[in-house]
């Protein structure tokens, strides 16, 4: 499961959470990578690396905010990270690998299982645009139903449309 990442696409994948200063002022994506590019399939799960994504935001937020934790979006928007957001933010973090896992049966095999056990909105994301040859459309079609109970809307509006 080799994957190239790259720390454009991890700055790329939380600028929308943490805004533009804190991601390109801050090794912040850098660190997101380097636990991505750290991941080997046979030393630990993909829960595994999701618990070390999201531990090693915080370190790093927490050594650049304090325990204030507060930032400024893009928006303009001051917001406070909670404990709560760092599994959200590490699941934007290792869609960046979904996205560039080749499309086979183990990875489908992969993404589907860890999906169904942790709720993943970015493997259901990477299974629901690239996996149609693996899935049938009812199948997506849960995934969907899915998606659109459990997850905001904002989350998924640019990739799956509303039923019409």
């Amino acid at each position: 499961m080799p994957v190239a990442i790259s720390t454009y696409h991890v700055k790329c994948a939380l600028r929308p959470y943490l805004g533009s200063d804190m991601v390109d002022a801050t090794p912040i994506a850098e660190e997101a990578a380097h636990a991505l590019r750290a991941y080997a399939p046979y030393k630990e799960t993909l829960e595994d690396l999701a618990l070390r994504v999201a531990n090693t935001l915080f370190d790093v937020l927490y050594s650049i905010l304090g325990p204030r934790m507060t930032i400024r979006l893009d928006s303009g928007e001051v917001v406070r990270i909670r404990m709560d957001d760092l599994p959200f933010l590490a699941d934007a973090v290792m869609g960046v690998m979904f996205e560039g896992m080749t499309v086979y049966s183990v990875n489908f095999q992969n993404l589907k299982d860890y999906s169904l056990r942790t709720g993943s909105l970015s493997a259901m994301r990477v299974l629901y645009q690239k996996y149609d040859d693996f899935q049938s459309q009812e199948e997506k079609e849960l995934m969907a139903r899915i998606i659109r109970d459990n997850h905001p809307r904002e989350r998924y509006a640019t990739w799956l449309k509303d039923k019409e």
